[in-house]
């Protein structure tokens, strides 16, 4: 498949709307995507130490302390120090964590069950379907029109 600049554009509005939905729901806490990402992976890497967080997500430590910061303060994670070596720190996600990163995922669970509903599981239609729900796409899809 040759890959064309509407491909692009496509995977870029399609990815919008993929982020856009738990975007929604986490701003409601108080929070940001950053915030989201990271109980995500603590989520599903119980026991991860900081180290490994921010190699995982490509950050640097500067970029992690307020918002490993916020995750506790809202009881989201529980940070202890590693048996092996108690200079590390692993992360866990709380109950509470847990209960918000499901609640999280099901949004956009949901929304891949929904558009795979509709569109199959043709890559270019998925994709189209995940961008058409964002409002630039009326432009792009001119975009598409002029260069055919």
């Amino acid at each position: 498949m040759k890959t064309t600049d509407y491909d692009l554009m496509l995977f870029y509005f399609g990815y919008q709307t993929f982020i856009k939905t738990a975007d929604d729901i986490i701003e409601q806490y108080g929070m940001n995507r950053q915030h989201h990402r990271f109980l995500f992976f603590i989520s599903k890497l119980p026991g991860i130490t900081v180290k490994e967080l921010l190699q995982l997500m490509e950050i640097s430590k500067q970029g992690s302390h307020e918002t490993l910061k916020t995750l506790k303060a809202k009881g989201l994670i529980d940070e202890e120090p590693a048996e092996h070596d108690r200079r590390l720190k692993q992360l866990y996600p709380t109950s509470k964590g847990e209960a918000l990163i499901q609640k999280l995922n099901k949004a956009q669970i949901d929304l891949f069950q929904q558009i795979f509903q509709s569109e199959g599981e043709d890559w270019h239609a998925v994709t189209e379907a995940f961008a058409a729900k964002r409002p630039g796409y009326d432009i792009i899809k001119q975009f598409k029109d002029k260069t055919n």
